[in-house]
């Protein structure tokens, strides 16, 4: 957080705030990781921008009169047209505004199959309608955010967070989008890309190791690779051995010869992914593969938010603020190829588009004489050997 624009509470006897008359925007929440603490400064600016004075800390402010709009988690993406709704809303008298959070339960979910793809697509369906506050009780578990008028911060703030379920109201006009955290997912969809491989298999990147504790078999030893403490100790608990390193550290570790080494979604976040391709490559066995998961620019959603001219980073997902690199699925072959490997596969992991979506990449591939099927997917799997 920015030292001039953000208050830290750390103590429990602070004095008492002096009163905001445009309100707090209470970050409650911390982070380690780079990638959230980045994330937590931007949402920093989106509501100071707003309108709102920003908190950082886990001690409550002592305000009385201004709306306290309050952070827990931080993979929720409250946008600049939330943070301006909420604004333009907290002087009504009113109860708890909890906007409505992805991957919840009834009433507050988003639909699972069509989430918003960019924050173009977000900014489309975070603000419907006019309706009123619901009926409080319909929550069906705290979401990690939530806004109290001027009537109600105090006594709320007094209470302690989360509040109970019988104090939350929702707002059926605000949208909130939450993110999963890339590290936790299993990434079942590579498995059969690694099935055949024997020996040993390192995981670059292993985040919690989801994808390694699946890998696991007798005759088999995987090691995971992964520079994020609080993952990689995560990750130790179901991988024969983790290294708490950088990629580039953890290879030069290692000995020959690997089985199979995998970087799902790694390389973008690399500054020198030939580099640490090229270790990889050194310490592969004669039947060894490396199998790379990478993200698509050239994505359908992506690309039309670009002919908007619009590129937005977002928390996570292909256009993720802590992507360094960028390629499209042809584009990296061609590169893998100039670093000295063979392409034994280029295949789209697949993703749901709505069908008007897939008519625009299907129009536009073939208006410059592409292939639409390059389009349609977010990720895409190659499996790589040397000559």
């Amino acid at each position: 957080m920015t030292q001039g624009s953000v208050r830290r509470l750390e103590t429990a006897g602070h004095p008492a705030c002096r009163a905001a008359s445009r309100g707090v925007f209470w970050q409650r929440c911390t982070a380690h990781r780079t990638v959230l603490f980045a994330h937590l400064r931007h949402l920093e600016g989106t509501f100071r921008a707003a309108g709102w004075e920003v908190w950082f800390g886990l001690t409550p402010p002592r305000v009385e009169g201004v709306a306290v709009a309050v952070l827990d988690d931080p993979w929720l993406e409250p946008l600049p047209v939330v943070a301006e709704f909420l604004a333009a809303a907290r002087g009504r008298p009113g109860s708890w505004r909890v906007p409505r959070v992805f991957e919840l339960a009834g009433r507050q979910g988003w639909n699972p199959r069509y989430p918003p793809f960019t924050l173009r697509d977000y900014e489309r369906v975070a603000l419907e309608g006019r309706g009123g506050v619901a009926v409080a009780g319909e929550v069906p578990s705290w979401c990690g955010f939530a806004v109290a008028t001027a009537t109600d911060a105090a006594a709320l703030v007094k209470a302690g967070w989360p509040p109970r379920p019988e104090r939350v109201a929702l707002v059926p006009q605000a949208r909130v989008f939450r993110y999963r955290d890339p590290a936790n997912h299993p990434r079942s969809e590579l498995v059969r890309w690694i099935d055949w491989t024997s020996g040993t298999i390192v995981d670059v990147g292993c985040g919690y190791g989801q994808l390694g504790m699946q890998l696991r078999q007798k005759g088999r030893r995987v090691i995971g690779i992964e520079p994020a403490w609080e993952s990689a100790r995560a990750a130790a608990k179901v991988l024969d051995l983790v290294l708490p390193v950088r990629a580039e550290e953890g290879l030069a570790a290692l000995r020959p010869p690997v089985g199979c080494f995998i970087f799902a979604d790694v390389l973008e976040h690399l500054n020198d992914p030939a580099g640490v391709l090229a270790q990889a490559g050194a310490l592969l066995g004669s039947e060894g593969r490396i199998v790379v998961s990478i993200p698509n620019v050239a994505w359908a959603p992506v690309l039309r938010a670009l002919t908007a001219g619009r590129w937005d980073a977002t928390l996570a997902g292909v256009q993720a603020r802590d992507h360094v690199f960028f390629t499209t699925p042809l584009s990296f072959a061609t590169l893998c190829r100039e670093w000295g490997f063979e392409v034994e596969t280029l295949e789209p992991l697949g993703s749901y588009l709505p069908l008007g979506l897939r008519v625009w990449a299907w129009a536009v591939a073939r208006s410059v004489g592409g292939d639409p099927a390059h389009l349609t997917s977010a990720q895409w799997v190659a499996v790589l050997r040397r000559p």
